[in-house]
């Protein structure tokens, strides 16, 4: 049988192993019982308004465990969370992988439309959460069919609801709870998708996926116990205590990252001596150019990573000014079913895969990390129910990329449909379609060339979006680019949306739209590309403020071209 490097074969079948993410906290609470599990900074980033150990927040989660199963939420029981970072999230989550309980997390700035849809797919037993989103859980009737037990983490009982204070108190006086064993398939939490490339879907974990996830993210990042995290994005925080790292929470809005202020990013960074960064491609990019202005630099950092969207090789240029010497921004690529998948640093990326970047080749996201295996397929719209080498093509032939392995989620909870068109079966396990395009180079590094669901068929032919964008984000004053298709009688026609640097003039705008059209006329897959029109902002998603929203510019472009 042909193979690639990182590329699918009929491999054994997962290990049938019983197992609890949450025992990795009980585990460093007695290696390293003292040492600070999470820092809630003081004001301005400065000093340390709160802080619980190890062992504290493994007292903390037990105790909340025990709680919870005394007023019967308990193994299998699906709760909604909806609080921000901090002590009681890190206690919360921990608390419900303990027990087997499984959290259902999705995002609140995805609308009340998404969220109403989202919570009724997920048929909580359970909701805790904020007195505000309590609230509007209250008022606009989110699962009130399946709810039997509110939480909220204020001081006054909603109701015949509880406080998290409620919960700890009955489970400290009661014996101590040890993480339950779990089977290798047993569910363990569902992550709802933001959204930002169709509806959300709740992707279901397995403990067995998180242990592979934190196992993929030490050895890929030489991530070492005693390390600290400056969290900047709640999931993502989620992984620096299971690494034995401590995770000091930044006074931002999680949800709005883009709007971080970066002095006072960096000024806590400093105080508390980060050593991992891990920010959205908007936050590195703001960050970056506030360093690269400032000077202002966190010598303890021995890495910054970047997820959720491409990183543009300029953004990560500017980051450097932030590290020390010898420290590289990392982007691994993945998604919320399947994290990480493979991962490059900036040593590559502006050293080597920048210039092929440039001229349109889409963008390097280096070699599968860890087990992952992984495949180019044919492109199609279609399901594809079960597996074939001759599904494969050729290196440096764009498909489809599809990836198999134990960071890999096998279902949608509640959308077989859904289900269908993503996964396909191996006979020993899952592939999942990732619904993005790329292609293998002969080194076995995979390239990123735009969302499937994004690509412009022509009269001429297909144009995908990454790579056509990356030629025309090279002139300077632009900040990007989004290739859309705009409908017209019987045909697509190809039009690049423009965003450019604040400070350009409108009355630059003809001149830049001249130098992008003689740009698309130097490749050959550009050529057909002779629409140029400007936006004031794109529209973004709402977990990293970084993906680009095409559907929404299309029906804009639509209503502005002749």
């Amino acid at each position: 049988m042909e193979t690639h490097p990182g590329s699918t074969t009929e491999a054994a079948p997962r290990r049938d192993l019983r197992k609890n993410i949450a025992s990795a906290l009980s585990r460093l609470a007695t290696l390293q019982p003292r040492q600070s599990a999470v820092v809630i900074p003081g004001r301005g980033g400065r000093g340390v308004r709160a802080s619980w150990s190890y062992a504290e927040l493994d007292t903390r989660s037990a105790a909340l465990a025990s709680g919870l199963e005394s007023v019967g939420v308990g193994r299998g029981s699906r709760c909604v969370v909806m609080v921000p970072p901090g002590l009681e999230f890190f206690s919360l989550i921990f608390a419900l992988l303990r027990s087997g309980i499984v959290p259902v997390v999705v995002d609140p700035g995805m609308g009340f439309r998404n969220l109403r849809q989202c919570l009724c797919e997920a048929r909580p037993d359970a909701f805790i959460g904020i007195p505000r989103a309590n609230a509007a859980r209250a008022v606009l009737g989110w699962a009130r069919e399946t709810v039997r037990t509110v939480v909220t983490t204020g001081p006054f009982r909603l109701g015949r609801g509880f406080t998290l204070r409620d919960l700890e108190s009955r489970g400290l006086s009661a014996p101590a709870k040890e993480p339950v064993a779990l089977g290798d398939q047993e569910t363990a939490a569902i992550l709802f998708t933001s959204g930002s490339t169709g509806p959300p879907r709740g992707a279901v974990y397995t403990h067995s996926n998180f242990a592979a996830q934190v196992e993929a993210l030490r050895t890929t990042y030489s991530i070492e116990p005693g390390e600290i995290d400056l969290c900047t994005f709640p999931l993502f925080a989620l992984f620096a205590p299971a690494l034995g790292m401590t995770a000091v929470v930044p006074d931002m809005d999680p949800t709005h990252p883009a709007r971080a202020d970066p002095e006072r990013l960096l000024r806590t960074a400093r105080e508390f001596g980060a050593t991992n960064f891990f920010g959205s491609p908007a936050l590195i990019r703001n960050v970056g150019h506030y360093a690269s202005r400032t000077g202002f630099r966190v010598p303890t950092l021995r890495r910054a990573i970047s997820a959720g969207a491409p990183v543009p090789a300029k953004a990560i240029e500017k980051f450097l000014a932030v590290l020390p010497p010898g420290a590289q921004v990392f982007t691994p690529y993945g998604a919320t079913e399947a994290l990480p998948v493979s991962s490059i640093g900036s040593d590559e990326i502006l050293g080597v895969t920048r210039r092929l970047t440039d001229e349109g080749k889409g963008i390097c996201v280096g070699r599968a990390a860890g087990e992952v295996e992984i495949e180019i397929i044919r492109v199609s719209d279609e399901p594809i129910p079960t597996w074939s080498p001759a599904l494969r093509v050729r290196d440096g032939e764009i498909g489809e990329i599809a990836v198999r392995g134990d960071i890999v989620t096998t279902e949608y909870f509640g959308r077989p449909e859904a289900t269908r068109l993503a996964k396909i079966s191996t006979g020993t396990g899952i592939l999942h379609r990732m619904g993005d395009l790329g292609w293998r180079d002969g080194q076995g590094r995979i390239w990123f060339c735009g969302r499937k669901s994004h690509r412009v068929h022509t009269p001429e032919g297909v144009l995908y979006t990454i790579a056509c964008e990356a030629v025309f984000n090279t002139l300077a004053g632009i900040s990007r680019t989004a290739l859309v298709g705009v409908q017209r009688t019987g045909s697509v026609e190809p039009a690049l949306v423009v965003e450019l640097d604040s400070h350009i003039r409108s009355n630059q705008r003809a001149r830049l739209a001249r130098e992008l059209c003689e740009i698309a006329q130097r490749y050959p897959h550009t050529q057909t590309i002779k629409k140029v029109l400007f936006h004031p902002r794109f529209p973004v998603d709402i977990r990293h403020n970084a993906k680009i929203a095409r559907e929404k510019l299309a029906r804009w472009a639509a209503k502005r071209l002749p």
